[in-house]
């Protein structure tokens, strides 16, 4: 009996097997598209949120995520602040961004995003799937291989395939397993409203600032109704701290009063805080604030002149500020030390600053 017919058969057989494998690789995706683009999503979010209460609400968040089983992935802590990456189900998630509250955390931004990973599992599937052809081919021909050499070599070559699929296999489960599941970084920051907790960050911004001064009590003969003001300011921190040094000159004053003061020098020095409840300056437009400005003012008439020291407590709005420019809005209420009643009133402010 020929042997021929045989070894016809069997390989016939074997190109049988091959194309039915080719064919069930490439129909596999279509398959696994129907089950995962579906429900193949995983959700990254980030929560940023401060507290006055840092010290006691920390304590808190770290029972929270221990007792909930949360996966950290990495967690940084200092004075200034306590950081998260956290792994959860999106029924975790909700849950903690409704903690939030009970915790008083206010959340200064968050963002959300949704990722579908099903042609990520599909392309590895499919990879793998190859690589299970190419070793099961390898296997084959290595069992009917005799020359040492070759077995050799074919032996390395199969181990480096057998470790890129165990490579392969571990992306793959790793990446069924985020399924439904919610990356989330979470950082939890000390509130810097007050001067004892505001890090200082020192800028250089020199501006320029035009007040209006307007005398609730003007004296006649003394005080005129209201002064306009121009100032050199000196900003120095982000905090905001500044320094302002200029002069103001009355604009109701007739030319024959010889006793009025008219001109002013002014040297003064604030500061100005953000609240916690209006996003404590990370806008770029209309961040709100206040403060406080101390200075010392010498006023002059023409045959008369005065000098005090004053305080003049601030609310503001930075109509537009970034790294390089500070455009902002205040109001003030005047309060000199000497000639109170006479000279206090209401000051409008606006100033531009450029930093250098």
């Amino acid at each position: 009996m020929s042997l021929l017919p045989i070894v016809y058969r069997y390989i016939l057989n074997m190109n049988y097997k091959r194309i039915l494998l080719n064919i069930l690789v490439a129909l596999l995706p279509l398959a696994l598209n129907a089950k995962t683009s579906r429900d193949s999503v995983v959700v990254n979010a980030v929560l940023n949120t401060y507290s006055i209460n840092f010290d006691k609400i920390v304590p808190l968040v770290e029972e929270y995520v221990n007792s909930n089983s949360l996966l950290v992935q990495k967690k940084t802590q200092n004075y200034e602040q306590i950081y998260y990456n956290l792994v959860m189900t999106e029924a975790q998630y909700n849950d903690i961004k409704q903690h939030l509250e009970g915790w008083k955390c206010a959340v200064i931004d968050s963002e959300e995003s949704t990722t579908n990973i099903s042609r990520e599992i599909e392309n590895q599937t499919v990879s793998i799937e190859r690589l299970k052809s190419d070793i099961y081919e390898l296997e084959d021909k290595l069992s009917k291989t005799k020359n040492d050499s070759i077995v050799e070599e074919l032996e390395s070559e199969l181990y480096d395939m057998r470790e890129s699929l165990r490579k392969k296999n571990r992306n793959y489960a790793d990446n069924c397993a985020s399924i439904g599941t919610v990356n989330l970084e979470f950082r939890l920051m000390r509130d810097e409203t007050s001067p004892r907790q505001t890090k200082v960050r020192f800028v250089n911004m020199p501006g320029f600032e035009y007040s209006i001064l307007m005398i609730s009590n003007p004296k006649p003969g003394f005080s005129a109704s209201y002064y306009n003001g121009y100032n050199l300011k000196y900003l120095f921190t982000r905090g905001k701290t500044f320094v302002n040094v200029g002069v103001f000159k009355a604009k109701d004053v007739a030319a024959a009063d010889t006793t009025t003061l008219t001109d002013a020098f002014n040297i003064s020095f604030g500061q100005d805080f953000y609240s916690r409840h209006f996003g404590r300056g990370a806008r770029k437009c209309f961040n709100m604030y206040s403060g406080y400005n101390v200075g010392f003012m010498a006023f002059r008439g023409e045959t008369t002149s005065t000098k005090t020291i004053y305080v003049s407590p601030t609310v503001g709005v930075e109509l537009f500020k970034n790294r390089f420019v500070l455009w902002d809005l205040r109001g003030s209420y005047y309060l000199p030390f000497k000639h109170n009643y006479d000279l206090r009133g209401w000051q409008f402010s606006t100033s531009f600053n450029v930093a250098f």
